[in-house]
């Protein structure tokens, strides 16, 4: 049984992240999504919420698993018998990005391969970053993120 990993901050979940992950779970027996913490960001979003919205997202796919990560990529990989990362790409940043986390998961495990899909390109704007701003300034996100995320931002700005 081939098992993949896709991780993530998803500081919220975006509709890029649900394509992704739509298109990875066709192409492994087994994915195992991971909220991934990340020294160089800040959340908005409790690692719980976003577990949460990811479990929604993915309750009628019944080869996809959602999890809190502590630790290393590399290391929830083995934790999971992933054998393949999945990343997502939208331009040549995240190409720099991805190609050098690519190669540093590969010095700690080169069994474990990297596999990038790209972006669809009604998505490529759609970023967690870009979603974070429009909350901050209320303007509309319908367009950039899945229901439950939406959801959950109204009952906040509500209160």
């Amino acid at each position: 049984m081939k098992t993949a990993a896709f991780c993530g901050t998803f500081d919220p979940v975006t509709l890029g992240h649900v394509d992704l992950i739509k298109r990875a779970s066709k192409m492994f027996d087994k994915l195992v999504v991971f909220v991934s913490p990340n020294s160089l960001k800040t959340n908005t979003f409790s690692n719980e919420q976003k577990l949460a919205w990811l479990n929604e997202i993915t309750k009628d796919m019944s080869n996809v698993e959602c999890y809190i990560q502590d630790g290393l990529v590399v290391e929830a990989c083995h934790k999971v018998g992933a054998t393949v990362l999945v990343r997502g790409i939208r331009n040549t940043v995240d190409f720099e990005y991805e190609k050098n986390m690519a190669g540093m998961n590969a010095l700690i495990d080169p069994a474990i391969d990297t596999i990038c899909l790209y972006t669809r390109e009604d998505l490529a704007l759609c970023s967690s970053t870009n979603v974070r701003e429009f909350i901050k300034y209320g303007l509309d996100i319908s367009s950039f993120v899945p229901e439950c995320v939406l959801k959950t931002i109204k009952e906040r700005k509500s209160k």
